[in-house]
């Protein structure tokens, strides 16, 4: 099972941590301040293009863990673009078709005439989870080695997509914990003792930095859960996890350590 642990602990201890936390804060504050304001289009305009940006951070940090790199973030913006390329490669069509199919799908299961209460609800629920959890093993299976081909190995998707589904739902309650250990009690100091109100530019600062750590925790336990869950990967990794401990325990040496 994935550590969230681990997730926030590499979060705040990756190489240049405070300088990516204090760049990834930057655009959320931004949208924050938007959003206070009133500002919705220019919020919904700027945070789709922000997205969009994350979308690729994600896809680079999910290839940087599972080459065993030191980094969960990415202060390379060359990289991020090519990553966001390539995942766009991967999302788009498959999305297109699975959008297409989960609402024949969820018009065909509701005309069926059952005299169960919720039961539009629950079927629509349960069809576009399905979907879902395809389309995001596909994204994970595809940001391993950033191999768009990986991406739609439907036998790989297929055998894997509910134990991914299962493991990300397992996320929301862990991060709600950390979440509620970690970032309250700073919250209700300054909020309740030293009287700032939640607009306030240093409560919006820490509240930028605190899901930029989410952001990061997210990413890593994605990578965390599609080595564990994803059928047939784990030996490539593991493989690359013992090259990378060679050549770290080879270079040591050099050094006299």
């Amino acid at each position: 099972m994935a550590s969230i642990i681990d997730c926030f602990t590499d979060a705040i201890h990756e190489d240049l941590a405070i300088v990516k936390l204090a760049v990834f804060a930057v655009p959320v504050y931004f949208s924050i301040k938007l959003f206070m304001s009133g500002n919705m289009s220019m919020f919904y305009f700027w945070t789709s293009i922000f997205g969009v940006l994350f979308l690729g951070e994600m896809t680079k940090g999910i290839n940087n863990i599972r080459m065993n790199k030191r980094s969960v973030l990415s202060l390379n913006p060359l990289d991020v673009i090519w990553a966001l390329l390539k995942s766009l490669l991967v999302l788009i069509p498959q999305g297109l078709v699975l959008a297409l199919a989960g609402h024949v799908i969820v018009l065909l299961l509701t005309s069926i005439p059952v005299n169960i209460e919720q039961y539009n609800l629950v079927v629509t629920i349960i069809v576009w989870c399905i979907i879902g959890s395809i389309l995001l093993t596909s994204y994970l299976s595809f940001a391993k080695y950033l191999k768009v081909s990986e991406g739609y190995n439907l036998v790989v998707v297929s055998e894997s997509c509910i134990d991914v589904f299962i493991s990300v739902l397992f996320f929301v309650p862990q991060v709600i914990i950390v979440n509620a250990v970690v970032f309250w009690m700073p919250y209700y100091f300054f909020h309740k003792y030293m009287q700032m109100p939640n607009d306030h530019w240093f409560m919006l600062a820490m509240a930028s930095v605190v899901i930029v750590i989410n952001f990061s925790m997210f990413v890593n336990y994605l990578a965390q859960a599609s080595y564990e869950q994803i059928k047939g990967n784990n030996e490539d990794y593991d493989d690359n996890y013992n090259k990378t401990n060679a050549i770290d325990d080879a270079a040591e040496r050099m050094n006299g350590h």
